[in-house]
């Protein structure tokens, strides 16, 4: 248990020393513990902003069959669950496609499933640490009437700031990940790349860099998805 939390706190401190341990001992049970409840706090703290967009009819459902006595608390379950249940589909398939295309490419035969699902866990929780900067700062650059779109709530100064003419909220939403938190997540899984799979840092930033971009694809689409 030790070694799990100090793996966490590697994770900002050290990144390499986190990976090291995970490649000996892939422990995921912690992170993945510390993950579902970051989730749900952003779900409850976020709630006053995300409720002015978030599509009512996927609350008014679990609403209508009795599971929740209000609107706001069915909204608020929905999000956290829907975050979880992402994520958790997130890292069973790519550490599936991850394990598969280290195999074709014959990548450190070594490397399991296991390794990269802990892994997986491991750096998924940046996600939420800058989503919890993007909150701290909402309050101080935004007021609840100024939030309209999902985009609205990144506050973090990204690409997405300086092509005023795009106007699909896809791609909007998508360079508004292009920042220099966004620059660490991909530092921190090109080291996670390095050094599980044993490979120069070039090839690793690359693989980084796809990973990274397929993440925020994702949560891109469940993003805008779930408010229209």
């Amino acid at each position: 248990m030790k070694e799990s939390w100090q793996n966490l706190i590697d994770l900002i401190v050290n990144p390499k020393a986190t990976f090291t341990r995970l490649k000996s001992k892939p422990k995921w049970g912690v992170a993945f513990l510390v993950f579902c409840f970051l989730v749900v706090v952003l779900a409850w703290i976020v709630f006053p902003f995300t409720q002015k967009f978030l599509n009512p009819q996927y609350a008014s459902s679990l609403t209508d069959i009795g599971l929740f006595g209000s609107t706001k608390a069915a909204s608020m379950v929905f999000v956290a669950v829907s975050g979880i249940t992402l994520g958790i589909l997130c890292a069973v398939v790519f550490s599936i496609g991850l394990i598969v295309v280290s195999r074709v490419f014959k990548v450190n035969e070594v490397l399991k499933f296991r390794h990269i699902f802990a892994a997986w866990w491991h750096t998924i929780l940046i996600n939420p640490l800058v989503f919890f900067i993007n909150v701290a700062f909402l309050p101080v650059f935004r007021h609840l009437k100024d939030i309209e779109t999902v985009v609205d709530m990144r506050v973090i100064p990204g690409i997405h700031m300086l092509v005023t003419s795009v106007e699909n909220p896809y791609l909007l939403l998508f360079l508004s990940y292009v920042d220099l938190l966004g620059i660490w997540n991909i530092f921190v899984l090109t080291v996670a790349v390095a050094t599980l799979a044993e490979i120069n840092k070039i090839k690793a930033c690359l693989a980084a860099v796809i990973i990274w971009v397929l993440r925020v694809g994702i949560d891109v689409i469940f993003q805008v998805s779930s408010a229209s």
